[in-house]
């Protein structure tokens, strides 16, 4: 199949599901929210969770939680105590180096944001960072994780300024 017409059967299949979809102009919708990432990023929808490659080879993961119909607890507690403990125990596991330890992100009112960052030397002397973010309204929590090569530190600056560009449906 050409590559095309692979990308086409991916977009159709991606916006059919509804879960997720870049616009050439760059906007990832994950309902409610939504980001700005550039075009050169590719998702498939159909995967949970949800898959995203980036143009340097760099792999992210979106877990989308929404709260269940009926009496349950908050995303913004669940998420909350999700940051607490599996969040750092996930930074720090298989011997990764923390660079950023669990800390709150930048969110609008109301919402809640965390992130978390490590880094693990390769066999081949390099690095891969594994950098988190959790973003959570009332009926609804978003897990992010971004994997790739290369330092950490850069990388979170990088990924920071994707995940800044959020907006909420209201």
């Amino acid at each position: 199949m050409n590559s095309f017409r692979f990308t086409l059967l991916l977009f159709l299949s991606v916006f059919a599901q509804g879960q997720a979809f870049a616009q050439s102009v760059g906007v990832l919708h994950l309902n409610p929210l939504h980001l700005e990432l550039p075009a050169t990023w590719i998702f498939d929808g159909s995967k949970d969770p949800i898959e995203g490659k980036g143009p340097n080879g760099e792999v992210l993961l979106i877990s989308v939680m929404r709260r269940q119909a009926g009496p349950s607890e908050s995303a913004l507690k669940v998420a909350e105590g999700f940051s607490g403990e599996d969040m750092a125990d996930l930074a720090s596991k298989r011997g990764k180096l923390v660079i950023r330890p669990v800390e709150k992100f930048p969110v609008p009112m109301g919402k809640i944001g965390y992130s978390a960052g490590s880094e693990i030397s390769d066999t081949d002397g390099g690095k891969s960072y594994f950098i988190q973010y959790l973003l959570a309204e009332s009926n609804v929590m978003i897990y992010f994780t971004f994997e790739g090569k290369g330092e950490a530190l850069p990388a979170m600056r990088r990924f920071d300024a994707l995940i800044r560009t959020q907006h909420w449906d209201e």
